[in-house]
């Protein structure tokens, strides 16, 4: 499994852990590491993820409701609205990030994490998000970690 992945899953969880518990963003990102023995080698461009999808949570959800038909956000699986958050934010945000590669990596974690039915579910919204990403664009930042 590639560094990235890992580093994805880490986000998903944490944005997971967030949604749950409301908690400030870094005590559960604190705790999460204090409580997992997390390579550091992962924890830079999980921190980034989770820190700039919570930041642009507000955008990231009005994009995310407006590509989902028939489906609130509060009607989502919470795994699956975790991993469309952080997908959704490298698709908007992170130019340097290939958008087939956010949603490919999304569909993965979505078979290991989810439900049968969620890789079809996240592929058609970060698809649908990808297709129209010029409209929702919001602006670049750095996101690769060095």
């Amino acid at each position: 499994m590639s560094s990235r992945r890992k580093s994805r899953i880490i986000a998903m969880q944490l944005l997971y852990q967030i949604q749950l518990t409301d908690a400030p963003v870094q005590d559960v990102i604190n705790r999460f590491w204090q409580n997992h023995g997390t390579p550091t080698e992962f924890r830079p461009f999980a921190t980034m993820l989770v820190q700039n999808t919570v930041a642009n949570r507000e955008a990231i959800d009005a994009v995310i409701q407006a590509t989902s038909k028939n489906w609130k956000l509060h009607r989502m699986p919470v795994v699956d609205l975790s991993i469309l958050r952080c997908a959704t934010y490298e698709i908007l945000y992170c130019e340097e990030i290939d958008a087939a590669t956010s949603i490919n990596e999304a569909v993965e974690i979505a078979k290991t994490y989810s439900t049968p039915d969620s890789p079809k579910f996240v592929n058609g919204i970060l698809d649908n998000i990808r297709k129209k990403a010029s409209e929702f664009k919001r602006g670049s930042v750095q996101c690769v970690i060095t």
